[in-house]
């Protein structure tokens, strides 16, 4: 009995074939399963608040969806504006400055000067000291013509002789302070006829651009587009170009006014109208 059972047992043991089918089977039953996890979607865990689950960004999830901004962001770039220009304040009225002490006359008391002019000319020394830096001042050279201008900052009809020598002194500030070397012109005529020396006869002005050379400056104080000459100072300015056309051999043609020769209003149209008749009584 013993030897059937074993014979029994032998032969109802699987055999290779059925254990190789076994085995082949559990291999796919195992990658189907696989295959079936990999299938399926994941939940994905909510986040509850404070938890460090993130998403890209550093922002924390709620639910499947990133939760709103948490901070403002612009519609647009803000453009960029151009730095504002700072003001300039306004610029103070540049004044002549006076020339020092030294410009005082040497003589103050007025004695000796004329009424009126009468063939003789005031000299510098009576309204001012002040002499200029000669180094860099030309020679007028060999005198050819003259130009007659007028003054040109605002009315003036004052006669007294310390009204007409603070005029003057004005004038010849106002020429330094534009950088000239001293007064412009060479003779100074005020409103009651009297003819003063400015600038020293031996160097050029700077009355009209560009043509300094052998031309003499005459200026009458006053301006001319604004008010009338007075009569004194016409018949003085008369006077006087005919003792000049003598004394230098200067011809009636070769007389001008500033806008003959140069584009300016000087010597402004009340003079400018008068010096044509005033040329005819010239030699």
């Amino acid at each position: 009995m013993s030897m059937d059972v074993e014979r029994h047992d032998v032969e109802g043991s699987p055999s290779r074939r059925e254990l190789e089918l076994a085995r082949r089977g559990f291999v796919l039953a195992g990658l189907g399963f696989l295959a079936a996890c990999a299938a399926k979607p994941s939940a994905r865990p909510q986040a509850a608040a404070g938890d460090a689950a993130t998403m890209p960004g550093g922002l924390w999830t709620s639910g499947d969806e990133l939760p709103p901004p948490r901070y403002a962001r612009p519609v647009s770039p803000i453009p960029k504006q151009p730095p504002q220009a700072t003001p300039e304040p306004p610029r103070a009225v540049q004044r002549p400055q006076t020339v020092g002490p030294e410009a005082r006359p040497l003589d103050r008391s007025g004695r000796g000067i004329p009424a009126t002019y009468a063939g003789s000319v005031i000299p510098r020394t009576a309204w001012t000291s002040w002499l200029p830096d000669r180094s860099e001042m030309d020679a007028l050279g060999k005198i050819r013509r003259i130009t007659v201008h007028h003054e040109g900052n605002g009315a003036f009809t004052e006669t007294s002789v310390a009204e007409c020598r603070a005029r003057i002194v004005n004038v010849l500030n106002g020429e330094r302070a534009v950088g000239h070397r001293d007064i412009a012109y060479h003779y100074v005529i005020d409103p009651a006829g009297r003819v003063w020396q400015a600038r020293d006869l031996r160097w050029q002005g700077r009355h009209v651009r560009n043509n300094h050379v052998g031309n003499i400056g005459v200026c009458c104080l006053g301006n001319f587009e604004v008010q009338r000459i007075p009569d004194a100072q016409l018949k003085a300015l008369e006077r006087f170009l005919k003792d000049l056309q003598k004394q230098h051999k200067v011809a009636r043609k070769q007389i001008f006014t500033h806008q003959e020769l140069s584009p300016t209003l000087c010597p402004g149209k009340d003079l400018q109208a008068k010096m044509k008749g005033l040329r005819t009584r010239l030699a």
